[in-house]
């Protein structure tokens, strides 16, 4: 509260490390957003056989304005001048942003489904596009939200299973993006037009095996492994404080090996042995500059390697 009658402390606010917040609404900012949109899709298919059908897809999309609910939400800097001129500003204010405005997408896709008795296969080509992505950089106290001009990506799905004998199922999924920044001039980190978007690796995969037993009474045993790999890819479009290209030279790569074993009882009974990480690999899934100490970056981990058990009772 601003009322030093209520607030005993209000003086000391211009000492605070961390900025205090502007009420929101006031008398320069009403905290609104006014959105609306019509999405629409089309689609065709044809089936090439009975085994396989192709089909073909455009779609748009929205997305309404993202509000910033962080400590990082701050008004923006054309509104200042208005804010101060009214005699609002606070101790140590600054300028930033208290939300990202909508988000406009369309899709481009084409398929090809297949079905067979030991196999089934789905295979995807896609071209996606968005005017105003909504970009939310994590800044270690908050959030910042931001426009980019326009993010595109093209992009490959392939997933399949493969039966070869009745108990045994083998399935493979990957994925290869290639999505870029068309333009994004007014990020967090100035000018990133025609970057790589962070946090999205160009291949991802995940392969394994599952094996099934069938009791005579009806009860199962389940076993399962699989392996999940995603290419090296940068974990932030930049870092304030650290030279141009520091946080490119950054990246996470990540190598997963998981399994479980499942007792499944007719009765409705159910229990699992799990480990998860069984390698333990270790690598950082973000990182961001540290609070309070200028120069440093801090991050978090992954999870470390983990066994547990479930049990559960379906009725």
């Amino acid at each position: 509260d601003n009322n030093p009658a209520v607030n005993p402390l209000n003086d000391l606010k211009a000492f605070q490390f961390l900025p205090p917040f502007l009420n929101l609404p006031n008398a320069v900012e009403d905290g609104r957003t006014n959105d609306d949109d019509l999405a629409w899709s089309v689609r065709a298919s044809y089936a090439v056989t009975d085994n396989l059908n192709f089909y073909a897809t455009y779609a748009t999309g929205f997305k309404a304005s993202s509000i910033n609910l962080s400590r990082d939400s701050r008004p923006l800097a054309a509104d200042l001048p208005a804010i101060i001129g009214a005699g609002l500003n606070t101790p140590n204010l600054t300028s930033g942003s208290r939300f990202a405005g909508p988000e406009n997408s369309e899709v481009y896709e084409v398929g090809l489904k297949g079905q067979f008795d030991y196999a089934a296969f789905n295979i995807a080509a896609f071209k996606q596009s968005i005017e105003g992505f909504q970009s939310n950089v994590f800044t270690g106290t908050g959030f910042a939200l931001a426009n980019a001009g326009k993010q595109s990506t093209f992009g490959i799905e392939f997933d399949g299973t493969v039966t070869p004998v009745d108990p045994l199922t083998l399935f493979l999924a990957v994925t290869y993006l290639d999505p870029k920044y068309d333009s994004f001039v007014n990020s967090s980190f100035g000018d990133i037009s025609g970057r790589t978007p962070a946090g999205i690796p160009g291949i991802s995969a995940s392969m394994g095996a599952t094996y099934t037993h069938e009791f005579d009474s009806g009860s199962r045993l389940i076993a399962r492994g699989d392996y999940l790999y995603e290419s090296p890819v940068n974990m932030v479009d930049g870092l304030d404080g650290f030279p141009d290209g520091f946080a490119e030279s950054l990246q996470r790569e990540v190598n997963q090996i998981n399994a479980a074993l499942t007792f499944q009882h007719i009765s409705g009974f159910e229990l699992s042995v799990y480990g998860r990480n069984l390698t333990n690999a270790k690598y950082l899934t973000t990182i961001f500059p540290s609070v309070a100490q200028s120069g440093s970056i801090s991050g978090y981990p992954s999870a470390p390697r983990t066994y547990g058990v479930t049990a559960r009772y379906k009725f």
